[in-house]
């Protein structure tokens, strides 16, 4: 392991922004959040938890995927990807940004986010949960890949996991790090202990069971309750680092010569997304809507890829107008599960040891 002081952070910083664009934790309005930094000075590493997700730097809300000419029929794909630098995200954002790898590189790779996601250089850093993180119920409370170095911030700078050459790269290049010593290491580890005991909530079943107790909860009252609050206003799905609905659109130009497909953020909990011709929707109830996106995140999904596509981040439950908390849905199901008499063991494993 690497260490780095403070002033060491910044030249590394200050070297990255004359090479590449780069993107960091900031405060916003007072708002933890991502911006582009210019000046180092600009860099807050936060422990708490950002309002949006970094999903936006490899995913972007629009993008352009070819421009067409309609006179000639003539059509030209558009891939744009620049080399970037995305600094601070907590273990659960780089855990959501595995799981995006994996379902754009699933079946037709998708040269668009593979482009950008190449060109992207991923520094990491430690958080302490507020009271909507679960990640640790997630098993998404640390990283072992998937990023390029990892900062643990100790009394006297940051303690550095190397995860690839390239990190090694750019930190022999802009800054100059030693082996961390013992006591840095025992100060990295007495702060993990702390964070370790700090979360207020908790789902009450293993991750691995989620799947079932999700399939035995289509006729759960839940939905019906939670679906005659909710506005379907998509916030969750845009907070959520690891939805990647979209749509495809076709913009003429005014001139009605040439033209973009485009492609733009979609949202399973807008009622429009299940919208087919003739004007029918088969998920039109906003509880059915509901269903749906939960069993996307803890069922549908880890049947293809064999992980949940919730990583505890807690960011839909800070944005929901009405409180929908995703943590005490899920707990609800559990608790339903139980009553049916036929709850897995390792649920029960779980209940004991807590």
């Amino acid at each position: 392991m690497k260490f780095i002081t403070k002033t060491g952070l910044k030249a590394l910083v200050t070297g990255l922004i004359r090479d590449y664009k780069v993107y960091g934790t900031v405060k916003k309005d007072g708002f933890p959040a991502y911006g582009e930094i210019t000046d180092a000075k600009q860099l807050v590493l936060l422990q708490t938890p950002t309002h949006l997700s970094a999903k936006g730097f490899v995913f972007p809300e629009r993008e352009t995927l070819l421009r067409f000419n309609m006179e000639d029929g003539s059509h030209k794909p558009v891939v744009e990807a620049a080399d970037q630098v995305i600094i601070g995200l907590h273990a659960c954002d780089i855990h959501a940004m595995l799981l995006m790898d994996r379902v754009f590189a699933y079946g037709a790779p998708d040269a668009n986010y593979l482009a950008r996601r190449a060109k992207t250089l991923v520094i990491g850093t430690d958080c302490m949960p507020d009271e909507h993180c679960f990640c640790q119920s997630i098993g998404t409370m640390h990283a072992t890949e998937g990023f390029d170095l990892f900062l643990h911030q100790t009394k006297n700078g940051f303690a550095i996991d190397v995860g690839t050459k390239r990190g090694a790269a750019i930190l022999r290049k802009y800054t100059k790090a030693v082996t961390a010593a013992a006591s840095e290491i025992r100060n990295m580890e007495a702060f993990e202990k702390k964070r370790a005991g700090s979360f207020k909530t908790r789902l009450d079943a293993p991750a691995a069971a989620l799947p079932a107790i999700y399939a035995r909860s289509d006729a759960s009252p839940v939905w019906d309750r939670i679906g005659s609050i909710c506005y379907g206003c998509g916030s969750c799905n845009n907070v959520c680092p690891t939805c990647y609905c979209f749509d495809v659109r076709d913009e003429p130009a005014a001139n009605l010569k040439q033209g973009e497909r485009v492609r733009v953020w979609d949202a399973c909990t807008l009622e429009e997304f299940a919208l087919v011709a003739g004007g029918h929707n088969f998920r039109k109830p906003r509880g059915a809507r509901l269903r749906h996106r939960f069993n996307r995140k803890f069922r549908y999904l880890t049947d293809v890829f064999n992980a949940p596509f919730c990583v505890g981040c807690g960011r839909c439950i800070r944005t929901c107008l009405v409180n929908i908390n995703i943590a005490e849905v899920t707990n609800e199901l559990i608790a339903e599960d139980a009553k049916r008499g036929i709850i897995d063991e390792t649920v029960r494993t779980k209940k004991a040891e807590r």
